[in-house]
């Protein structure tokens, strides 16, 4: 999102001249905030900012000393930021709403509490609802007037308390994203910028000029939750990866938890059904994801319990082989955690993980691998479920499998557990098989081992047995396992 002068100067005088020979302003110019213009790259809406009156931007400051009642701070007053609470040797946390949204939405004020619990620091709420509503293509033109104005404020918060850009943080939902990304343009060194669901209408195929990029700040971390295809009831978040590091937890699109909703006649029922409020809440699920995903990341990067569950993530080409389990080598500082504490990695690019559907959303993710024993004399079909029993806790009874069971056949599934099972000490697996009209024997399958794979927990475990027979609703229990490079072999 590199700003061309000509279009986006920063003018001291009442003109429509920016300095230094610049072109004259061929859109609309706001004193202290410069020259906008809908020419290329600006295309991507064909609207103008509404002036700073009418979004009517406030910018509300909250630290440990004033946790309920905010400070106001002006982006053009040295004397606002003096005379409040801000503190310029701490960390700045700036929280930029979205579309439809309000500075006292209820995430943005959980996370604000949430960060100072944390820690000391300076949190400031942006809240520009007054230009965040209908029409959409509105919202997205005000989206670069308000970076102007956070940007103008940074650079009064550097110049009144000294702050190091280094150390301010932006964290940006939808369309606040792409806000943060105009401020990290305007800011030289900025620390970092956290995407939550980046807004995709109106930014999707065009220039980095007009959106957020890895160039906006030294870190850019994005989480996706919503990356689909555009349209009525869902894709509201951009699909392609653009920070430095992009996390798609459930493959990045429906989340675990939100009703699917996947008509448009589907939708007009639930309006006159449950009426509006129900329905914007079920079609921006996945969505508003985001913001609980990263609220969640904070609290538990402030937990000190033991086993504490955090959203690690890994680096793959796909979330299919992702589930397959191929991709887990984590080798030290290689599997980031998705959220606040996506920095203390030195991990980049694309990463996938899961979640869970309850509020807290983290689980434990164990990749479970059944080998079927190529002497296995039977074909047959059905469901595999597997419980993996370790020295703290087990995951309960997953679905692993439903299809053809063959010899050879290498089966590979998640098991995502609400609790830190320990050291796996047991396998149990058990068949439901599927019998068909002409089926005319019992099947049974024989496996040759049980491979368990943890994200960073533990080395790989393999639980083997010569001969596991697998009889329809019976299971079997494998103990003792043995470590990674003493995979079974049979003679």
């Amino acid at each position: 999102m590199k700003l061309l002068l000509a279009l986006f100067c920063f003018c001291l005088i009442p003109s429509s001249l920016c300095s230094n020979n610049v072109s004259p302003c061929s859109g609309i110019f706001f004193q202290r905030l410069g020259c906008f213009s809908v020419d290329p790259p600006f295309d991507n809406t064909q609207r103008l900012p509404q002036a700073p009156s009418d979004i009517n931007t406030v910018f509300r400051l909250y630290t440990r000393q004033n946790r309920d009642v905010p400070h106001l701070l002006l982006p053009h007053s040295r004397s606002s930021v003096i005379n409040s609470n801000f503190n310029g040797s701490r960390p700045t946390k700036i929280i930029i709403h979205g579309f439809l949204q309000t500075g006292s939405t209820e995430y943005v004020l959980n996370m604000t509490k949430a960060l100072l619990d944390k820690a000391p620091m300076n949190v400031i709420v942006v809240a520009w609802e007054n230009g965040a509503t209908f029409p959409y293509s509105q919202a997205v033109a005000n989206t670069r007037l308000v970076g102007a104005q956070l940007a103008a404020l940074v650079d009064t918060m550097v110049q009144g308390r000294g702050v190091d850009v280094a150390k301010v943080h932006i964290i940006g939902h939808s369309l606040g994203a792409h806000i943060a990304g105009y401020v990290g343009a305007m800011t030289p060194g900025l620390g970092r910028i956290s995407a939550l669901d980046p807004a995709q209408p109106g930014y999707h195929n065009f220039s980095t000029e007009v959106r957020l990029d890895q160039s906006d700040a030294v870190f850019v971390d994005v989480i996706h939750t919503d990356a689909i295809p555009y349209g009525t009831i869902g894709g509201y978040g951009i699909i392609e990866p653009i920070g430095d590091i992009d996390f798609y937890p459930n493959a990045g699109r429906h989340q675990p938890g939100c009703q699917d909703e996947s008509t448009y006649m589907g939708l007009v029922e639930d309006f006159f059904g449950d009426g509006i409020t129900v329905t914007e809440s079920r079609i921006s699920c996945s969505h508003e994801r985001s913001t609980e995903l990263f609220l969640a990341s904070i609290i538990h990067s402030s937990s000190h319990e033991r086993h504490q569950c955090y959203f690690r993530a890994v680096h793959c080409e796909s979330f299919e082989k992702f589930m397959r389990g191929e991709c887990l080598n984590c080798l030290p500082n290689l599997c980031p955690i998705m959220g606040i504490e996506a920095p203390s990695s030195q991990a980049r690019g694309v990463h996938y993980l899961n979640t869970t559907s309850s509020p807290g959303f983290c689980g434990f993710q164990y990749f479970v691998t059944l080998s079927v024993s190529d002497s296995s004399m039977s074909y047959a079909y059905g469901h595999l479920e597997l419980m993996v029993i370790g020295n703290q806790a087990s995951t309960g009874w997953s679905h692993v499998y439903l299809g053809d069971i063959l010899p050879g056949n290498v089966m590979t599934a998640m098991i995502l557990s609400p609790v830190d099972i320990g050291n796996p000490i047991e396998v149990r697996v058990r068949a439901h098989y599927i019998y068909g009209l002409f089926s005319w024997t019992s099947y049974q399958v024989t496996l040759s081992q049980i491979k368990v794979d943890s994200i960073m927990e533990f080395n790989t475990h393999f639980f083997c047995e010569e001969g596991i027979i697998l009889r329809d609703g019976e299971y079997i229990s494998l103990t003792t396992p043995i470590y990674e490079g003493s995979n079974c072999i049979w003679s």
